[in-house]
């Protein structure tokens, strides 16, 4: 299915369809090993499935006050791509696509604002779409910078406050995710995103770098 054939049928996809494909997204989601089916107390699951699932949403036609995008190179050339925007509701939507198409990739990310990238391992896609005139900014996936957004993009998905449009794959990598926690005699929680072998969670990083180009940008 081409780049404009996916985006229309996010646009126009129903409730009911979105329930389908997140409900086959969270059933494939079995334990794969003994740590899957007991993480250990610094190893929890970072996004409350039923949250994510409660997020499902048919996204906003109005035009954003306000967006960013963040790209994660994963296996086998494919990129991850989230594209956050801000309406005019004071929500916030993510849009999801993944390709291993460097056109494609420039189609889908034209206007969608400054592109966050990790420059320890999105040089190549970076550049591609740096040539093709789009915005880009450095944004390393560090403890820095990772521990505020994923907790900003917990919490706004535990208080409705962002919605997404059920994508599958963006669903699995979400809830692989789990959240490495500094110890907690700590002065201070650090959080940061990790996985189980075999699992991916390119989408979730992306996710997680565009909600951190909007807490840069001083949104709620």
């Amino acid at each position: 299915m081409n780049l404009l054939r996916r985006l229309c049928f996010v646009v126009r996809a129903t409730r009911a369809g979105q329930g389908e494909a997140l409900d086959r997204a969270f059933a494939d989601l079995q334990p794969r090993s003994s740590l899957a089916q007991a993480p250990t107390r610094r190893y929890q699951a970072w996004m409350p499935a039923q949250a994510w699932k409660n997020a499902v949403s048919i996204l906003n036609v109005e035009p954003p006050v306000a967006k960013w995008a963040a790209i994660c190179s994963g296996s086998k050339g494919l990129v991850s791509v989230v594209k956050l925007a801000k309406t005019p509701s004071d929500r916030f939507e993510v849009l999801f696509y993944q390709t291993e198409s460097t056109a494609e990739l420039v189609a889908f990310l034209k206007g969608a604002g400054p592109i966050a990238y990790d420059p320890w391992r999105d040089t190549k896609a970076a550049m591609a779409l740096s040539g093709a005139g789009l915005s880009l900014v450095q944004f390393r996936c560090s403890v820095a910078n990772m521990s505020a957004s994923m907790e900003a993009a917990r919490q706004w998905v535990c208080e409705g406050q962002l919605i997404h449009s059920g994508d599958a794959v963006l669903t699995k990598h979400v809830l692989h995710v789990v959240d490495k926690r500094s110890p907690s005699s700590s002065l201070h929680t650090y959080h940061y995103p990790s996985r189980y072998p075999g699992q991916r969670i390119d989408g979730a990083l992306a996710l997680m770098m565009a909600v951190g180009l909007a807490l840069k940008e001083g949104q709620p």
